[in-house]
């Protein structure tokens, strides 16, 4: 190949730009030329009003400077329209127009998917792990989780300090959608009472008198690490405890962050609060493990395109660059079981 195209899709991710710069600098020393497209898939569509607004050529001095940057420079957006074989067509039949021959995709689950149909339709392309999730089992770790991880742990720190002072219990919620291992690695990281995760069935009664327990052991403050889709695995019915807990006033089927922590305090007797990470983790410059991994999935996928293979995955295993077919690659997480326990054993509170 001597064209090949790149983009960033999804949800962004700190290393996104190392990624790019490593495609883009690989591809120049291999005499390849680069066109990125903006926005994931959308800038494939070509729906802007100026071309200019959807791809670029890409060179050296183009990637200048943004390896230490969080987000993406060359934007991320879902794209709806990509879902239909038409306009995954259209985006080929575009490609092809400006003679590109291969295309690199970071992000994460859907992005594959966007990925192998490109490739299903004639353009081969290659997949880069990108999602602070860390929710693609066949690689150890996502581009973007370390960083995330970092982030949640400096403020799990924050907020264990002002937690102390005020002698409560605190709910931390982390992203992680369907996934728990932001959540495990974040409590095994900053000495957490509990990792609530959608892969494990839990009782947020029982998350109660846990922490009524800590209380008449002693302890001032406890921190309880909740990943976004742990209700998922709760045991308990909503409308059982709409009914035990009037007077919270549970109007929704979906609990927030804020309803779980008024529960537990409603169980425990303690006060408890709730702090919802959100966008923060995604934000802020790729921690050194983030641009490593980046820099050495993004090269890697150039040269698989270099020797003509697409329909690939990149990753890494046991500090291994590997690559996997992309049919491969987009079947979930792998639970961390034995970080599971450890959380339980490290954070168990005794009198």
């Amino acid at each position: 190949m001597k064209r090949i195209g790149v983009l960033t899709s999804g949800g962004d991710a700190p290393g996104m730009n190392a990624a790019v710069r490593a495609v883009v600098r690989t591809a120049l020393s291999n005499n390849m030329s680069v066109v990125g497209f903006k926005r994931g898939f959308n800038g494939m569509l070509m729906n802007s009003l100026t071309s200019t607004d959807d791809f670029f050529d890409m060179t050296s001095r183009s990637v200048s400077g943004i390896i230490h940057k969080g987000g993406t420079s060359l934007m991320t957006a879902r794209c709806m329209e990509f879902y239909k074989p038409s306009y995954q067509k259209k985006a080929v039949r575009n490609a092809k127009a400006l003679g590109i021959e291969g295309m690199v995709c970071i992000g994460g689950n859907g992005t594959f998917k966007g990925a192998e149909a490109l490739n299903a339709c004639g353009l081969p392309s290659v997949g880069v792990p990108a999602t602070i999730d860390n929710d693609l089992a066949y690689s150890e770790f996502t581009i973007g989780f370390d960083t995330a991880l970092n982030t949640a742990v400096d403020a799990v720190n924050r907020i264990r300090d002002t937690g102390d002072a005020h002698e409560r219990a605190s709910i931390v919620t982390v992203m992680g959608r369907d996934c728990g291992d932001l959540a495990l690695h974040t409590a095994l990281a900053c000495g957490a009472e509990a990792a609530v995760v959608p892969e494990v069935p839990w009782s947020i009664i029982e998350i109660g008198e846990m922490v009524h327990r800590g209380v008449i052991s002693g302890k001032r403050s406890m921190i309880l690490i909740f990943a976004e889709g742990a209700q998922k695995s709760l045991k308990e019915d909503v409308k059982d405890l709409r009914k035990k807990f009037p007077k919270l006033h549970i109007n929704s089927d979906k609990l927030s962050s804020s309803q779980y922590a008024e529960i537990i305090e409603a169980v425990s007797g303690h006060e408890t609060r709730a702090t919802v990470l959100g966008y923060t983790q995604r934000g802020g410059s790729p921690t050194a493990n983030d641009r490593i991994l980046a820099t050495r999935t993004g090269s890697y996928a150039v040269k698989l395109l270099l020797n003509d293979i697409g329909g690939r995955a990149v990753g890494i295993q046991g500090n291994k660059i590997i690559d996997v077919p992309l049919c491969d690659a987009m079947v979930g997480s792998t639970f961390e079981e034995d970080f599971y326990e450890l959380v339980g054993i490290t954070g168990y509170t005794r009198k």
